[in-house]
């Protein structure tokens, strides 16, 4: 049993939620696992600091001594005490609140003072400290039991600064390092509300937002649904608002837009085709009809017209197998190398004999004699369509075919040049791609397939080269190629 995908606008909603998830567990778990570790070691870095401002800013002097406890007391919120050797107070700056400081005696004091002493004149200690907690929210607030006791971490830094003059001064820096427990009940209850938001926001956001960006896609896979069962006239929207999307939009139209004209090439060459191969199938027909029923009809002018028209009749499907070699197979090229000039002044004399009763002329001009490595037979077929095209498409007032080889740099050019009716520009981008025999009239003086331009196409494809054509109405056309000189 097949497993059934999830859809674009679900899965887009799962990942979202998915991370919304993950956004707020690592929120819950910094408020309430990490908390109190975080708050401790900001706190130990604060008095820290401290320590060191009051280090670096204090002189013998007992006049600046109260300032700079002030400052550094108000801008590390921490409590700092100033003594001299006897512990007698200098200077107190009170920053936070529940310090331990003010609620130690003189020989707690000297205690600090002598371990600090022993220390090399510093001492850090962390105690668990009775201080008075503020109430729970709702309990009563009876006169002095206002506050209850509770345990808490209290850290106190002491440090001993000698002067040359003799004189001694112990600074006390001390602060809660633990998080009281109000601070933390109220971010437990403000992280419940914005997770109880979030989960919401998430929700709602998610599925808008899932939904705008599947749209477009699943509106893109319907359209393409369409086209992949042959409608064309699909449409793409490019208003998706994502740049993406829009250009995937714009491909797809320019896409719908050449399978469309490839399927109307399609149909008009079938049509030209089925047109042409019923002409020689009906005149073989009614000959072989006529030779059959009607005594003394069996001549050799019957015979060669049923001839000439298998002949015809072969020849296009001949051209209509080319064309699919020339493009499934371009490897399978015979290159040779060859006498291009001395090829084409063999075409010339070949085609100059049968058109020459007709009144044409064929002018072939060259400068010196080139090689070219080509499959020497395909080329010929490519000069030989071209000009074969002129004959069939130039004036009935000048019947002169110009047939040009020059060379510029590594490359040889060859050009046929008629002077007929010429192209219009809406048709000249498409001359190679089309059953173009069909869309003028022309002489049959050389009668073809109607397939040449698209033989010519597929051959010179397969060598690599380059080729166009130049025309205007009324004023001819020139049909070129250029291959590497060899």
């Amino acid at each position: 049993m097949k497993k059934r995908k999830l859809g674009l606008s679900t899965r887009t909603f799962i990942i979202l939620i998915s991370l919304s998830a993950v956004f707020l567990l690592a929120t819950v778990l910094l408020q309430t696992v990490f908390f109190s570790s975080f708050y401790a070691r900001t706190k130990k870095n604060e008095i820290d600091r401290a320590v060191t401002s009051v280090l670096t800013g204090i002189s013998s002097s007992d006049n600046d001594l109260q300032a700079l406890c002030d400052d550094a007391s108000r801008y590390y919120n921490v409590c700092i005490l100033i003594t001299d050797s006897s512990m007698n107070a200098i200077a107190y700056a009170e920053g936070a609140v529940d310090c331990e400081l003010p609620r130690m005696s003189v020989n707690a004091l000297r205690t600090l003072y002598e371990s600090a002493q022993k220390n090399g004149g510093s001492y850090s200690r962390e105690t668990n400290a009775e201080l008075p907690l503020p109430p729970e929210r709702g309990t009563p607030r009876p006169g002095k039991d206002f506050f209850q006791e509770t345990q808490r971490i209290s850290l106190i830094k002491v440090n001993i600064v000698s002067f040359d003059s003799g004189d001694t001064r112990v600074i006390f820096v001390n602060s809660l390092i633990t998080p009281v427990k109000n601070m933390t009940d109220s971010l437990r209850f403000q992280l419940v509300v914005l997770s109880v938001v979030m989960i919401v926001l998430s929700v709602v956001m998610s599925l808008i937002y899932s939904r705008q960006l599947s749209k477009p896609i699943i509106e893109m896979n319907n359209e393409a649904d369409k086209l992949a069962r042959g409608d064309f006239d699909v449409h793409f929207e490019q208003s998706s608002g994502s740049r993406e999307l829009d250009e995937l939009g714009e491909k797809l139209n320019h896409a719908a837009s050449e399978l469309s004209k490839v399927d109307s090439l399609r149909t008009e060459l079938i049509a030209n085709v089925s047109h042409d191969l019923r002409t020689p199938l009906t005149l073989i027909t009614g000959y072989s009809e006529m030779m059959r029923d009607l005594p003394g009809e069996n001549t050799p002018e019957n015979l060669n017209v049923i001839i000439d028209e298998s002949k015809r009749l072969s020849q296009i499907v001949n051209d209509v197998l080319d064309i699919s070699m020339y493009q499934s197979n371009p490897e399978k090229l015979n290159l040779e190398r060859f006498n291009l000039t001395e090829e084409i002044l063999s075409i010339n004399d070949r085609l100059s004999a049968f058109t020459a009763a007709n009144g044409y002329t064929i002018n072939f001009r060259y400068d010196d004699e080139v090689f070219v490595t080509a499959e020497r037979g395909a080329i010929s077929r490519v000069i030989y369509n071209l000009v074969s095209n002129a004959i069939n498409y130039t004036s009935e007032d000048d019947k002169t075919i110009e047939l040009i080889q020059s060379t510029s740099g590594g490359s040889v050019k060859i050009d046929v040049v008629d002077h007929g009716k010429g192209i219009s520009q809406e048709d000249l981008p498409h001359v190679f791609d089309r059953y173009y025999r069909s869309s003028e009239a022309h002489t049959r003086t050389v009668l073809g397939s109607g397939l040449g331009l698209s033989i010519i196409k597929s051959i010179l494809n397969a060598h690599g080269a380059k080729f166009g054509v130049i025309s205007s109405p009324g004023k001819g056309s020139d049909f070129w190629f250029s291959l590497d000189i060899a």
